[in-house]
């Protein structure tokens, strides 16, 4: 025997579990959506990898131009001594 009672949860209950459904389906599609939307084209995958390969190419120069020159030990030494002193600085 059903009661009256127990058939307005049981509806109820359907009725929550519909809605939710819906709504996961509405976030989802929005999702997809969006996704497509904003989806890099071809053309700008391109332009991103010749302006990667771009840069590359240009700190490559930069870093082939450079001369390294080994620093003396009393240049090492005033070095770690400025950077002492300015850290006692900021400390004081």
């Amino acid at each position: 025997m059903i009661n009256e009672k127990d058939e307005k949860v049981d509806v109820s209950k359907r009725m929550l579990f519909k809605r939710a459904v819906a709504a996961v389906g509405v976030v989802a599609t929005a999702g997809v959506a969006k996704t497509l939307t904003t989806a890099p084209t071809d053309s700008d995958k391109s332009k991103n990898r010749a302006r990667y390969e771009s840069e590359a190419r240009q700190q490559e120069r930069v870093m082939l131009q450079k001369r390294y020159v080994v620093m003396t030990d009393d240049e090492k030494k005033q070095m770690v001594n400025e950077i002492l002193k300015n850290h006692y600085q900021e400390l004081a």
